[in-house]
């Protein structure tokens, strides 16, 4: 049985603004030095050897996503979405679309926004994930906990353990105080959003649990594989009323948080998810103060300590400074302190409503 990657990729990452934002978000930048993370999320999963990639992604970042995925020379389908409708919606488009075009499948589901580091210990994971998903299991990978995040949801297993554990319950992002107990339990692990199952098993809790998606769906189910991948004409009229009609619903809440065949596996191979400009700091390598940047001949720092600094194009120095980002893109700068990250969102808010 093929595993099939799906990579979801159509995100804003306002969190990551100025350097992500409408017309370019943060999965088409390079924030590692190493290459965008879409195509550092693909290169990781070509020892899959897989017949296809997926893309899931918003219309305005169909060329984008084509972009990235030709140097890897490994077919891509790019399914556009006429607007984002979450995780559930599109999941059940990549898992129709694999129906079609395919017999039955695995599908290793990812976000585009995470770094990985021990690429060897995250490939044995996912090894393990597919065998386990073969059994018709839904299997998360739920990352050990290194500190009390409050960022993060969690996963309650029903045991400690190292390798296969039955999933108890889906955690929202905790306080600091819960966050700490989790951590003591041992028996709680970060949503890690990255998932593996059967194309005909992922279909089938569709059915049972969210019908009312997959029966906005049908109509698109029924083209071939050609059709359905289209985002002109009838298959694109077809998918605009769908996603006009379904209501916006995380596949964690939606199938996840209610099934009876969950399963988690703990890992630990060097996970961040990219969602703030602190954690950027968890991939880019400090010089000896402590200060990080992917375009160094272009940054300089100096009587300055644990600063980071993006940009585009510009030179960028910082004098007498500690603990905080400065990122230069487009028109924008943006100057803050790294304990206030999560907060970027709230400008971006603030500058659509006026």
């Amino acid at each position: 049985m093929k595993s099939i990657p799906v990579i979801i990729a159509g995100g804003a990452g306002t969190r990551l603004w100025p350097l992500s934002r409408d017309e370019k978000p943060k999965q088409f930048h390079n924030l590692s030095g190493s290459g965008s993370l879409l195509s550092e999320t693909a290169s990781r999963l070509t020892s899959l050897s897989p017949d296809m990639f997926i893309v899931v992604t918003s219309i305005r970042y169909e060329d984008l996503s084509r972009s990235e995925m030709a140097a890897f020379r490994i077919p891509t389908v790019v399914l556009s979405e006429p607007k984002p409708r979450n995780t559930s919606a599109a999941i059940l488009y990549a898992a129709l679309y694999l129906s079609r075009a395919s017999s039955d499948t695995v599908m290793v589901v990812l976000p585009a926004d995470h770094h990985i580091s021990d690429r060897k210990e995250f490939l044995r994971v996912l090894d393990m994930a597919v065998e386990v998903a073969r059994k018709d299991k839904l299997v998360t990978i739920g990352i050990r906990p290194s500190y009390p995040e409050t960022g993060y949801g969690y996963i309650q297993a029903t045991e400690n353990g190292d390798t296969v554990l039955k999933v108890e319950k889906f955690v929202e992002k905790p306080d600091i105080d819960r966050a700490r107990s989790y951590l003591k339990a041992g028996n709680f692990f970060w949503n890690s959003g990255i998932f593996v199952w059967k194309t005909s098993t992922i279909i089938s809790a569709f059915k049972n649990l969210m019908p009312r998606h997959v029966a906005a769906f049908e109509p698109l189910a029924k083209l071939d594989p050609q059709e359905f991948a289209k985002s002109t004409g009838e298959p694109w009229a077809i998918k605009k009323r769908i996603f006009d009609e379904i209501e916006s619903v995380s596949i964690d809440r939606g199938i996840m948080e209610k099934s009876d065949n969950r399963a988690v596996i703990p890992a630990d191979f060097g996970w961040a998810d990219l969602g703030s400009w602190k954690s950027i700091d968890d991939i880019l390598s400090p010089d000896e103060n402590g200060n990080r940047s992917p375009e160094p001949e272009r940054t300089h720092f100096l009587n300055s300590s644990d600063c980071s600094v993006f940009t585009e194009g510009k030179r960028v120095t910082l004098v007498g400074l500690s603990n905080v980002v400065v990122v230069e893109a487009g028109d924008e700068i943006l100057v803050i302190d790294k304990d206030s990250s999560q907060d970027v969102k709230k400008v971006v808010e603030r500058m659509k409503n006026s």
